[in-house]
């Protein structure tokens, strides 16, 4: 362990010494949230999630402290996002994603089945619902997949798949009050909902299997009315089983002519008289309903009696344009469930303001819904809507890189395409071994007011060689704008409008299809800035610069720049997103993509008309969603590359780069999961659930020693510089390490 330790410290010793040399390509990475962002009078606890736009929530304990984390799943590019529940908050906790099979897609719900305490995954694969129980053993998370494929249920005298749509949601619960879990769902023809109870607890296998059959074809005796946002009770049910539980009706002829187009079904007591109720969101309309069962009893066949179709009518009721989805899990840690609802689609609805709170005031039987937020985590991250494209430039001439993000847009019904773009700034108020981000602008030098566009995308250098930055800034029709910085300041940037669209000399639209990304490098080495612009089908243009020493002018030479080519091998769709790095002297190329990989090419100076070389197609296997958007640079000034990365979500991820990866695995050794830090950030005290008279040791992050002692409650850390820290905590002959950081609250 004292190795461990050492090899720890080398590698403090190391990031200031290399410090002088050239700067060079990461063999590993580590995703963090420990860079501070503030926003107004906040400072954002969770800033590099990624962002969220139509999630699923469920709990789950990652750590093995018997308290629930939180598990979200993004129908929006199947993004898992992990936290950690320290108590009365929750911590991003991005170590725990890789734990979960990669391969979730459309829908998932985390539900023990086989009442061992511990959380399986119910997921959608093609033609029904997958499993895959926890097998975590030693305090370590893993799963394995147990249906093959799916889900299987008797009925109709045969025994099928259980039937579930990828656009849909079922509900996993036990309806029945046996101990195991049965499923609510639509099936594949009809808008009635099917009830396949599970057979284990009759089939004496103790509450712990997946026996299914179905029970009713038409379960509560109503239908989705198709046309309205309201259900039709007391339907006739002329397609049922044969045998219906508690027998109300017998037909076995499949004569329903309606479709099923799309719903989300949470079973839950809402009116405590042990029955399931249920709340269902349609794809057609942004309200909830909530459908009240009677009291006769679980298994007699029942009816929903009345419906509330503002629901929760005593609050505000949900509107979330289309196509909600409610999850019931407690978001507040006081041991009582509480409503939260989310868009079940990531096309054309709400997505900055999507993850909709109500707080239970009542019981887990008889719940009191009242809205609280409609920005649930999304509030304590960087979420810029839908597309977060992220650049850095040294907006304030202080010779530390900030912070621009743009994006494709936020939800807003108030305009036509029922998107607005936006370009936001955060200047960089830290140092350059430890960069503190502040939010400054939703309107960076009103770009987006200005051109009033969609999908923004702006690239700064010296075009006019007049010693400050100006701008290019792309948009989504493929057009590209010149913005010339005319400020007498070199502190401060004022950038405006001079030339919409950019044309060439003989005054041709320089225009690449849709969504033009531009970069400016100087690619062909003549001491002028070029342009590169990606585009939606994935390739790269490149505009020559052929201006003289005081002037601008750019000619297109090149559509297939490299033959880079980012797209699907069954779409033309790629789109491309570049940026280019000189590492150890040479050129390097990294492109964003549709498909969220990170293309690496090599061989560019001198070959501009050749093919460049692909290196690597998914770089350090990083993968943050659909639609990335890399911007790469040495962000604590160690040397080594690091990474923030945009997404279809409409936030960023922070990696770090690592050289060498045993030294990564040494420290990720100590920093062990079993107990927990917090607040963190904190400005002036810190706790943790070690033990009582824990020795600790405090390291800065140049690896000298801070502050030690014996832990007892919490740790005074008012006394300390605003920056990032390491605690050591030494339990029962093992080393615990974990990362805080000391700032100054706005």
């Amino acid at each position: 362990m004292f190795k461990k330790l050492k090899l720890f410290n080398c590698c403090f010793s190391l990031f200031i010494v290399s410090s002088i040399t050239s700067q060079t390509k990461p063999h590993n990475v580590i995703q963090s949230n420990d860079i501070i962002v503030i926003d107004g009078f906040d400072t954002l606890s969770n800033p590099w999630t990624g962002g969220f736009n139509a999630v699923q929530i469920s709990k789950i304990d990652l750590n093995f402290d018997s308290m629930e984390d939180l598990f979200v799943f993004d129908r929006t590019g199947n993004k898992i996002t992990t936290f950690l529940n320290n108590g009365d908050s929750y911590s991003y906790a991005p170590e725990y994603e890789q734990l979960f099979p990669q391969s979730l897609s459309s829908w998932v719900l985390l539900r023990d089945y086989n009442n061992d305490n511990k959380k399986d995954i119910f997921c959608s694969v093609s033609g029904g619902i997958g499993v895959w129980e926890n097998t975590s053993v030693n305090d370590e998370l893993s799963f394995n997949l147990i249906t093959n494929p799916f889900v299987y249920s008797y009925q109709y005298s045969t025994n099928t798949n259980l039937y579930v749509s990828v656009v849909d949601i079922p509900a996993i619960n036990d309806i029945d009050g046996d101990g195991d879990l049965d499923i609510l769902s639509f099936g594949v023809l009809g808008s009635s909902l099917e009830y396949h109870k599970n057979m284990s607890v009759e089939s004496g296998y103790n509450q712990d299997s997946l026996i299914f059959e179905l029970k009713n074809a038409c379960w509560g005796h109503f239908r989705e009315d198709g046309l309205t946002n309201t259900c039709i009770l007391f339907d006739t049910c002329g397609f049922n089983v044969s045998s219906p539980e508690s027998n109300m009706g017998t037909s076995t002829t499949r004569n329903q002519t309606t479709r099923h187009s799309g719903s989300t079904v949470l079973s839950l007591d809402l009116n405590s008289d042990n029955v399931k109720d249920l709340i269902l969101g349609d794809v057609s309309f942004g309200n909830l309903v909530a459908l009240y069962n009677d009291n006769i009893g679980v298994n007699q066949n029942t009816s929903f009696i009345s419906q509330d179709t503002s629901f929760p009518s005593n609050s505000l009721p949900i509107d979330l344009f289309i196509f909600p989805a409610s999850f019931y899990e407690d978001m507040d840690f006081d041991g009582i469930k509480d409503l939260v609802v989310s868009p079940n689609s990531d096309n054309d609805t709400e997505d900055k303001e999507s993850i909709w709170f109500y707080k239970n005031f009542g019981s887990n039987h008889s719940p009191s819904f009242y809205f609280q937020q409609n920005n649930l985590l999304q509030d304590e991250t960087i979420d810029l809507g839908r597309g977060a494209k992220p650049i850095f430039v040294d907006i304030n001439n202080d010779n530390l890189l900030d912070l621009i993000v743009s994006n494709f847009g936020e939800f807003d019904l108030n305009v036509p395409v029922h998107y607005s773009s936006s370009i936001s700034s955060f200047i960089n108020i830290g140092t350059s071994l430890s960069p503190m981000f502040e939010k400054t602008s939703d309107n960076f030098q009103n770009i987006a007011t200005t051109l009033n566009r969609l999908n923004l995308a702006p690239a700064f250098g010296d075009l006019d060689y007049d010693g400050d930055l100006d701008a290019i800034v792309g948009d989504f029709d493929g057009n590209l704008h010149y913005f010339e910085n005319t400020s007498p300041n070199p502190n401060q940037m004022s950038l405006n409008l001079s030339i919409s669209p950019l044309v060439d000399q003989l005054n041709n639209v320089f225009d690449v299809g849709y969504c033009a990304h531009p970069t400016l490098f100087d690619i062909d080495n003549d001491n002028d800035l070029d342009l590169i612009v990606g585009e939606a089908i994935g390739n790269l243009n490149y505009l020559e610069n052929i201006g003289d020493s005081t002037t601008f002018n750019f000619e297109l030479v090149s559509e297939t720049l490299g033959q880079v080519d980012v797209s699907e091998w069954w779409t033309n769709i790629g789109s491309s997103t570049p940026q280019f790095k000189i590492i150890n002297q040479e050129v390097n190329l990294f492109v964003g993509s549709e498909r969220g990989h990170i293309f690496h090419y090599g061989n560019i100076s001198n070959n501009l008309n050749g093919s460049f070389n692909l290196v690597d197609s998914n770089i350090l296997n990083i993968y943050t969603g659909p639609n990335n958007v890399p911007a790469i640079y040495d962000i604590n000034n160690d040397t080594i590359l690091d990474f923030l990365i945009g997404n279809k979500r409409g936030g960023i991820s922070l990696y770090y780069g690592s050289l060498d990866s045993t030294v990564s695995d040494n420290i990720d050794e100590i920093n062990t999961t079993k107990y927990i830090l917090f607040p963190n950030p904190s400005t002036k005290k810190i706790k943790s659930n070690v033990p009582p008279n824990t020795s600790y040791q405090i390291y800065s992050i140049d690896g000298g020693l801070i502050q030690q002692g014996f832990f007892n409650m919490e740790i005074d850390i008012e006394g300390l510089e605003n920056g990032i820290y390491f605690i050591l905590f030494h339990v029962d002959n093992e080393y615990h390490m974990h990362k805080f950081i000391k700032c100054k609250l706005h």
